[in-house]
């Protein structure tokens, strides 16, 4: 009755990242599979994102809400069976685990029953995904052509790495990477504000010296022209700090994608050979870091871009209809 009833009624579904410094949702509501509308939202705190969720959901018979899962207590086990997780590296922990194809995908019980109690007050939480799960999800929708295929999926500071032929997984990983604020970045943005700050004190004084544009010549066009030089010479430069910065987080990214390929090509009984690779990731990367992997691994890499938030939603849609 319910499933036919969804037909004719509007589906919200919302999206959620918790991440350390912001907090994202996407809201889209369908009818009948058709999109009616979407939005996208970021908040500071906790507790604003539960409580627009909860009063949004209000507004509707249907709507399903989704958490990304960042926690680092998570990985990939080769195997369906559940016992001697030990022999994984996995330690003794409460685990979760979820069937993937042929292999089970793990988070420690702990995060589960976290995140199931932070929304429990807002309405609740339908489901958690893995960034395992997401992958595997895109990799379901790529042609393979039988082939041994390395798949890396990356979002903000985490990645994995899955390898598979057809849709059998032979390998994964999962890696979060240390989020730092640059020092050099923050202390060139300070400089930035005391620059600003003793141009308009410099401007204040012109205000008071009656005999400064005598002596100068500096009529206050000039004086304004000359302010947004120096303005704009500062934002170039922290340009250009900020592509440095990406490029070493990327080159990271690559360093681990490469160890990776070595311990799977390690791996006893090991036959097969990578024919190419496939990147989903949220946001580019940089281009000299993609020419450093293809040089490195020999490979040629294909990249798509994804956005996580609709992924989430898309398989939040498939799997209600089941």
């Amino acid at each position: 009755m319910l499933f036919f009833l969804r037909k004719f009624f509007p589906q919200l579904f919302i999206a959620v990242i918790l991440e350390e410094n912001k907090k994202i949702l996407k809201a889209s509501t369908f009818r009948n599979g058709k999109l009616i509308s979407s939005t996208e939202k970021s908040f500071e705190k906790n507790e604003n994102l539960f409580d627009y969720v909860k009063n949004i959901s209000k507004r509707f018979l249907f709507y399903y809400t989704g958490l990304f899962l960042d926690a680092n207590e998570q990985g990939l086990i080769p195997s369906k069976k559940t016992e001697n997780f030990e022999n994984f590296d996995v330690g003794k922990i409460s685990l979760k685990t979820f069937v993937l194809n042929n292999v089970q995908i793990y988070t420690a019980t702990e995060h589960i029953e976290y995140f199931s109690d932070l929304f429990e007050d807002y309405n609740g939480l339908d489901f958690i995904y893995s960034p395992f799960a997401l992958l595997y999800f895109c990799i379901q929708k790529e042609k393979t052509d039988d082939k041994t295929i390395l798949y890396i999926y990356r979002y903000s500071h985490i990645l994995v790495v899955m390898i598979c032929k057809n849709s059998e997984i032979l390998y994964g990983e999962f890696k979060t990477f240390k989020v730092n604020t640059d020092s050099e970045l923050e202390n060139f943005n300070d400089e930035m504000k005391d620059e600003e700050i003793t141009i308009k004190q410099t401007d204040d004084e012109e205000m008071t010296l009656d005999s400064f544009n005598e002596t100068n010549e500096i009529s206050d066009d000039k004086f304004d022209t000359l302010k947004q030089e120096e303005l704009v010479e500062f934002k170039d430069e922290k340009l250009k700090l900020d592509e440095l910065n990406q490029l070493s987080k990327d080159m990271e990214f690559c360093r681990y994608i490469i160890t990776s390929i070595e311990k799977f090509y390690n791996l006893k009984n090991q036959t097969s050979f990578i024919d190419k690779a496939i990147i989903f990731s949220d946001k580019e990367f940089n281009a000299s870091a993609i020419e450093f992997l293809e040089d490195e691994t020999f490979l040629e890499l294909k990249i798509n871009q994804i956005n996580t938030l609709e992924l989430m939603i898309e398989l939040m849609q498939k799997e209600i209809s089941l």
